[in-house]
C-alpha cells in the first residue's frame, strides 16, 4: 500500500500530499496512458490521537484509495480520489489477493445491470468513529480507459459504488460530497443510500451533508 497509519500512530498531519499511481508516462511527450498496479492507497487505523488530512489526494489504486478501519478522530478536508483508469479490466479482485489482516474489502459480483461492481472504493469507512470529511471529490472517469461512462447525462455508469460505510460506526459526517461516474453515491453495509440522479449538480453529483446515526 502507499501509506499505512498503524493503530499506535499519533500526531499525524498530512497537508498537500498526493498518493498517486502513475496513469501516464510523463517522460513520453505524448503522455501515453500506462497501467501500473498498486494494491492499496491510504489505510488509517490510528486510535492514539487525531489524524489530520488536509488537502490530500489518493488515486488509481486497485482495492481502495482511502480506508479508515477501526479508527477514530480523523479530520479529512478536501480529499480527492480517482478510480484506476483500467478498471474493470481487470477489476479490483486482480491481481492482489484479499488480506484479512489489512481489512481488505471483499468485492461483490463484477457487473450489475451492466455497471462495474468490483471497482476500487474511493472511500471506505469500517467500524470507526468521529470521522469528519469536510469536502470530498470521489471520481470515476474511465471504464477500461474510455470516458464515455462519465459523460454528463450518460447515467454515471463507470462504476456502481464508490463510498462505503460498514460495521459499527458513529459520528461519520461528510460535508460536500461530490462524485463523478458513479451510480450510487453512498453505500451502508451493502445497502445503497443515495443515487446520482437525485443529486445532479452539473458534471458532478453533490450531497451537501451526510451524517451516520
Amino acid at each position: 500500500m502507499s501509506v499505512h497509519v498503524t493503530k499506535s500512530a499519533a500526531g499525524l498531519y498530512f497537508e498537500n500530499v498526493w498518493l498517486w499511481v502513475a496513469d501516464h508516462d510523463v517522460e513520453d511527450p505524448a503522455l501515453t496512458q500506462i497501467t501500473i498496479y498498486a494494491g492499496r492507497g491510504l489505510l488509517v487505523e490510528s486510535t492514539a490521537g487525531t489524524a489530520w488530512l488536509v488537502a490530500t489526494a489518493v488515486e488509481h489504486h486497485v482495492k481502495y484509495e482511502y480506508q479508515f478501519a477501526n479508527t477514530k478522530n480523523v479530520f479529512a478536508g478536501q480529499i480527492q480520489t480517482e478510480t484506476a483508469y483500467y478498471q474493470p479490466n481487470p477489476n479490483a479482485v486482480i491481481p492482489f489477493p484479499t488480506v484479512a489482516s489489512l481489512f481488505d474489502p471483499v468485492f461483490p459480483v463484477a457487473v450489475v445491470n451492466g455497471i462495474p461492481n468490483a471497482d476500487g472504493w474511493g472511500l471506505r469507512v469500517l467500524a470507526s468513529q468521529n470521522i469528519l470529511i469536510y469536502g470530498a471529490g470521489l471520481y470515476s472517469f474511465f471504464n477500461n480507459y474510455s470516458t464515455t461512462c462519465s459523460n454528463q447525462g450518460n447515467g454515471e455508469v463507470c462504476q456502481n459504488r464508490i463510498f462505503s460505510i460498514e460495521g459499527a460506526v458513529s459520528n461519520i459526517d461528510v460535508y460536500n460530497l461530490n462524485t463523478v461516474g458513479t451510480h450510487y453515491m453512498i453505500t451502508r453495509d451493502g445497502a445503497d443510500l443515495a443515487i446520482y440522479s437525485d443529486n445532479l449538480d452539473g458534471f458532478v453529483d453533490t450531497i451537501a451533508l451526510f451524517r451516520s446515526n
